[in-house]
């Protein structure tokens, strides 16, 4: 045993030995796998704090919340006698909180929320092990307020009185500071309850730990007057699956894309060590050692590159975090923040794809495949070409979309190099010395730069397909906006006014007056959102039917509705499926009559008239009013008419171009994170390229030495390696076009509309193309400029 460690000793000596040597491989070996495994765990950190965020209990609690007890839908509170009614059937684990808003006199506003402080004085939990206070004053009194020392600043606090000064409030609330507890201001609940005027009102109930046997004996309790919801049931989370499962893959692309780099160290390190392997076998070191020390090396390199990415990751995650929350709010209902902490499960999950990753790129290197690559080759095409034409005719999932795009991916990435070769395997065409020579190591060049070639085409074709995606979005959105928003006015109301709407209709500046108004709710789990505009043909006139045909009384004959195109899409529904939508105890039946575009939404929707919604028994809210002008008639005249004889507050008036400025803002906020990840990608592949142009630079001193003596001077050498690398990637962007349009297509065609249920046309910005193309031309150029002006400077040291 002794003998066994002091050989693997040796060989880990001598292979750190090797490294020392030669930096760039590993330079190249750490960044490569640092950098995939940040952008993966940055979105699985994103993603498992978007799954945890209702385990951690607003109360504060030491324990994992499994259910909430949410007042019914379409109401805001619920009575606060169900608290005392559960905890009077035995459900001591039921904790009450209270949340609200103060508006402060500096015009901030403070988010206060009233938990049961009289639990935290019996099972002495003052403040979790994670909400420390910063000092012994932050203890809990049942009339004070803690507040979260991040805030402080930003609220304007005055750190000398210790005294809130609230708007049309004489009560001064006292506060103190404490770290981390976000976001809520916590206090007592029945301070809260006076502070906020909710009248023993609750705004959920939260159960810790509660068994499945359970649920039906606290819903018989409950009864109408509130819902029993699991915590992982939320609509956030059916709402916001797709958004995770895409931003995933696109992380996983941008992985593949990093392990090329380490892929091209692997390669190098194995072809300069494997004589050195030779040796150690010879002079009668044990194939167990020599495996044991290969094994040791790759699990410690797996390790501290997953260690550096799931750093680099969380850093990426909180860079990411702006965007993420305001695309999860604006679209998926978000309640409350995300905030990004370490976690370790990501150093697991990088260290696990890291250690996968250089076994499969170790697998690679052997002889047996090597002997076999033409048959390989030829095998792995044929069956990567028959699963996309099955998957063409068959996807139905979003993984089989997204296996699709993989399977695009590889046929690129099999093709590409190949055909490179079979252009450089032509007879030399060139008489010139020097144009010879240039043809000559361009071969060896495409040998060596094989990987790098390779991720620079993953991720210029992935960028243009995503682009062609983002465009192809963003104009079938305005072109829907055109229709959707065909208003001159749009008035924001916060209550059904039926005296402002006959007011409206009355004045002989507005032409028609039309309204949006909802009740949420659920088909068969699924968040629902039943929907009007008013009624008659004309109020609807601004809906485009899937089927091109306007919207007419037909339509909402014999308990007819109008379904949005997620329904067909996501669900499978037909015309005259009957569909049953249910709001608490409430029910309603309607037939699917046609179905509508709906961009944007990533719930399902049912449109019907206006007297329908409201004779049904369900809660819904007039959420704005829109108003088409009369002729000759100014957006500036009528707003203030509205300001001054109706005395609206002109915050919740929006003139069209206004309103569709804001959609569109929101909407294309929801593809920055995409254009970030893909904005990484490319500087991972651009760094591919540079450090394998510089891994190669003691490999080519001695040829471009021979060049220098026979009279090519450095200007000469620099030129005639800046084309080369310039025409390796013009040759590599004319393969990324087709992969581009490819990927482009299958995202569209497949992607959207299974993880969104959107069809989207397709649309091509040809000059951002060809700008994206040009731009990672010069900047590869820029990337290979430099190991060129490190190899030539070093034949001018030497001299001729």
């Amino acid at each position: 045993m002794a003998s066994l460690m002091n050989e693997i000793k040796l060989i880990l000596r001598t292979h750190m030995a090797y490294f020392k040597h030669h930096p760039w491989l590993l330079l190249l070996f750490i960044v490569g796998l640092s950098l995939g495994s940040a952008l993966l765990t940055a979105i699985a950190g994103l993603n498992q704090e978007a799954k945890n965020r209702h385990q951690i209990s607003a109360a504060l609690i030491d324990n994992t919340v499994s259910h909430m007890v949410k007042p019914p839908i379409g109401q805001a509170f619920l009575d606060g006698a169900l608290w005392l009614k559960l905890r009077a059937n035995g459900y001591t684990n039921a904790q009450p909180v209270l949340r609200g808003q103060l508006q402060l006199s500096s015009g901030h506003t403070l988010y206060l929320q009233g938990v049961d402080s009289l639990m935290w004085l019996t099972q002495s939990a003052a403040l979790s092990t994670q909400q420390h206070a910063e000092t012994t004053e932050a203890s809990f009194r049942f009339d004070n307020i803690i507040i979260d020392s991040n805030n402080a600043a930003k609220l304007m606090l005055d750190s000398e009185s210790r005294q809130l000064t609230l708007q049309d409030s004489v009560i001064k609330p006292s506060f103190t500071l404490a770290v981390d507890i976000g976001v809520w201001s916590v206090t007592d609940l029945a301070y809260a309850d006076m502070l906020l005027n909710a009248n023993g009102q609750l705004s959920f109930i939260e159960l810790i730990d509660l068994a499945p046997e359970q649920a039906p004996l606290v819903e018989a309790i409950l009864g109408n007057d509130a819902r029993l919801v699991a915590a992982q049931e939320q609509d956030f989370d059916a709402l916001s699956e797709a958004f995770f499962f895409n931003l995933g893959a696109l992380a996983l692309l941008g992985y593949i894309v990093a392990a090329f780099l380490s892929f091209n160290a692997i390669k190098l390190s194995i072809a300069g060590r494997r004589n050195l392997l030779i040796q150690f076998h010879v002079l009668g070191f044990s194939q167990q050692a020599i495996f044991i020390a290969i094994a040791i090396e790759f699990i410690v390199m797996g390790f501290l590159t997953a260690l550096l990415g799931s750093l680099a990751g969380y850093i990426i995650a909180n860079t990411l975090l702006m965007d993420i929350n305001s695309t999860l709010m604006g679209l998926y209902q978000l309640e409350k923040a995300l905030t990004i902490s370490w976690q370790w499960q990501t150093l697991l999950l990088g260290f696990l794809l890291n250690i996968v990753t250089l076994g499969l790129m170790l697998l690679t290197q052997k002889k047996v495949l090597h002997s076999h690559r033409k048959g390989l080759f030829y095998i792995v095409l044929g069956g990567v070409l028959a699963a996309l034409s099955y998957g063409y005719f068959y996807a139905s999932t979003e993984f089989d979309a997204l296996l699709m795009c993989f399977l695009i991916l590889v046929v690129f990435v099999l093709i590409t190099p190949s055909c490179l070769q079979g252009f450089l395997s032509v007879k030399n065409p060139f008489s010139q010395p020097l144009w010879q020579w240039l043809y000559a190591d361009s071969k060896f060049q495409l040998a060596e730069l094989r990987i790098a070639i390779v991720a620079i085409l993953v991720a210029l074709g992935s960028a243009i397909g995503m682009q062609i995606m983002v465009k192809s979005f963003s104009d079938t959105l305005n072109a829907h906006l055109e229709t959707q928003l065909n208003a001159d006015i749009y008035l924001q109301v916060d209550d059904d006014d039926p005296a402002l709407r006959q007011r409206l209709a009355m004045d002989t500046q507005v032409a028609r007056v039309g309204i949006y108004m909802a009740a949420a709710g659920y088909i068969d789990k699924t968040p629902t959102r039943l929907i009007s505009y008013g009624d008659g043909d004309s109020a609807f006139s601004h809906i485009s039917l899937t089927s091109n045909q306007p919207v007419s009384a037909e339509n909402f004959a014999e308990q007819g509705c109008i379904a949005n195109e997620q329904a067909a899409i996501k669900e499978g529904y037909k015309i005259n499926d009957r569909v049953r939508f249910v709001q608490n105890q409430h029910e309603f039946a309607c037939r699917i009559s046609a179905f509508a575009y709906d961009y944007g939404n990533t719930a399902l929707s049912l449109i019907i008239q206006e007297q329908t919604l409201r004779a049904s028994p369900f809660h819904w809210q007039v959420f704005g009013l829109s108003l088409t002008l009369a002729e000759q008639v100014s957006v500036e005249q009528i707003t203030e008419r509205l300001i001054n004889v109706y005395q609206l507050d002109s915050a919740t008036i929006a003139a069209n171009k206004h309103f569709k400025a804001v959609a569109n803002k929101m909407f294309n906020e929801t593809f920055q994170v995409t254009k970030l990840l893909n904005g990484f990608i490319l500087a991972i592949a651009l760094l591919s390229l540079c450090i394998s142009l510089l891994s190669l630079s003691a490999l080519h001193v001695s040829q471009l030495a021979v060049l220098h003596s026979l009279g090519v001077d450095a200007s000469q050498l620099q030129k005639l390696k800046l084309l080369q690398t310039t025409l390796l990637v013009f040759f590599t962007c004319a393969f990324a076009i087709p992969l581009g349009f490819a990927l482009g297509f299958t995202l569209l065609e497949f992607v959207m509309p299974i993880a969104f249920g959107w069809t989207i046309h397709f649309n091509l910005d040809l000059p951002a193309l060809l700008y994206t193309c040009l731009f990672m031309l010069l900047a590869a150029v820029l990337c290979a400029y430099l190991p060129i002006k490190k190899l030539t400077a070093h034949l001018q040291v030497k001299g001729p």
